[in-house]
C-alpha cells in the first residue's frame, strides 16, 4: 500500500504503508493460538523420522543430515517458522531493490551530465532547462528546483536544492526503515518461539508419571530452532541497514556536488525577473542575444 504526497516543490512522494510489518504480526499472534500439542506433535514425527535414517558412510552422513536438519527446521517451528520464513523472503527481496536503485550510476545519470555538459557548453540554457526539468532521478529533481529559484539569486537557488536533496534523502531512509523492522522482530519473534517451545517441554516433563521423551524433544527442538531462525534474519537486515544508510548518505552528498557545479553553469543564462513585475513567479533560462551594434553618433546600426 503506498500513499502519494505532494512536497513543497510539487514533487510526489511515495511513502509505502507498513503493511508488511502489520501482516509479520498477525501471522505471529496467529502461532500464539495455536495449540502447543501441533508444534509439539510435528516436532515428535520430524524426530522419529530421523531417528530411522540409517546413514551408510560419511558422505551419506552429510547429506542426509542436510535433508533432515532442513526438514526438522520446518516441521519444528510450525506457525512461527512461517513467520520468519515470511521475514526472510521480504528481506531478500527489499536487499535487491535497494541493492539495485541506490546506486551512483541510479542518482547521477551520466547521460543526464553529458547531455547538461553538451548544452550548456552552446548556451543552449532552455533546452537545458527542459532536459533536466524531464529528467526523474535524484539529481534531475534537485537541479530542476535550483534553478527555478536561481532568478532570485544563487543562496535562494542553493536552498532550494538543499531542501529537495533533504526530501528526497527522507524518502529513500524511510525503505531502509523496513530493514531495521525485521531485524528488530526477528529476535523478538525467536524469542516468542523459544518460549513457547520450553512452556511445551515444561508441560510434558510436569505430566503425571514418566514424561514422554518425544514430546520433551519437540519442545526444545521448537525453542532451539526458533532462536536460530530469528537471529539468522536479525543479522543481515541489520547488517544491510547500515549498509544502505552509508549509501544513502553519499549519493546525498554527490548529488549535492554535481548540483552545485552545474548550477554554476546554469547561471550566465538566467535572465533575472524585473524589478516592477509584481508576483512574476521568476525568470527562465534565456538564449543569449548577440550584442547590438552601434555607429559613432549613437544610434543603431542598419544592416
Amino acid at each position: 500500500m503506498h500513499r502519494i504526497l505532494r512536497t513543497r516543490f510539487g514533487r510526489r512522494v511515495a511513502f509505502s504503508a507498513p503493511a508488511p510489518a502489520l501482516v509479520l504480526l498477525l501471522l505471529a499472534v496467529i502461532a500464539a493460538a495455536c495449540p502447543p500439542e501441533a508444534i509439539a506433535q510435528g516436532g515428535q514425527a520430524a524426530i522419529a523420522g530421523d531417528a530411522n535414517v540409517v546413514p551408510s558412510d560419511s558422505a551419506a552422513d552429510d547429506a542426509g543430515f542436510g535433508t533432515s536438519f532442513l526438514k526438522l527446521m520446518v516441521t519444528s517451528t510450525g506457525p512461527i517458522g512461517v513467520v520468519l520464513l515470511l521475514m526472510s523472503f521480504y528481506l531478500i527481496a527489499l536487499v535487491a531493490w535497494m541493492y539495485f536503485e541506490y546506486r551512483r550510476a541510479v542518482a547521477i545519470p551520466e547521460r543526464l551530465t553529458r547531455d547538461l555538459g553538451s548544452l550548456l557548453m552552446q548556451r543552449q540554457y532552455s533546452a537545458a532547462f527542459e532536459r533536466v526539468n524531464g529528467d526523474d532521478s535524484f539529481l534531475g529533481r534537485v537541479l530542476a528546483a535550483g534553478v527555478r529559484k536561481l532568478p532570485g539569486g544563487q543562496p535562494a537557488a542553493i536552498r532550494a536544492m538543499q531542501l529537495v536533496n533533504d526530501d528526497v534523502t527522507m524518502e529513500m531512509e524511510h525503505r531502509t526503515a523496513y530493514l531495521a523492522t525485521v531485524g528488530t522482530l526477528g529476535p523478538l519473534i525467536g524469542l516468542f518461539g523459544t518460549v513457547y517451545g520450553m512452556i511445551v517441554a515444561f508441560r510434558a516433563m510436569s505430566s503425571q508419571g514418566q514424561p514422554e521423551t518425544t514430546l520433551l524433544a519437540g519442545g526444545i527442538s521448537t525453542a532451539l530452532f526458533a532462536t536460530l531462525m530469528g537471529i539468522g534474519v536479525a543479522i543481515p537486515a541489520i547488517t544491510f541497514y547500515a549498509v544502505f544508510r552509508n549509501r544513502i548518505a553519499r549519493l546525498s552528498l554527490e548529488v549535492e556536488l554535481a548540483a552545485e557545479s552545474l548550477l554554476e553553469q546554469f547561471a550566465p543564462g538566467i535572465r533575472p525577473p524585473h524589478p516592477l513585475a509584481a508576483g512574476s513567479g521568476g525568470g527562465m533560462p534565456v538564449q543569449p542575444s548577440p550584442p547590438q551594434v552601434r555607429t559613432s553618433l549613437g544610434g543603431p546600426k542598419e544592416e
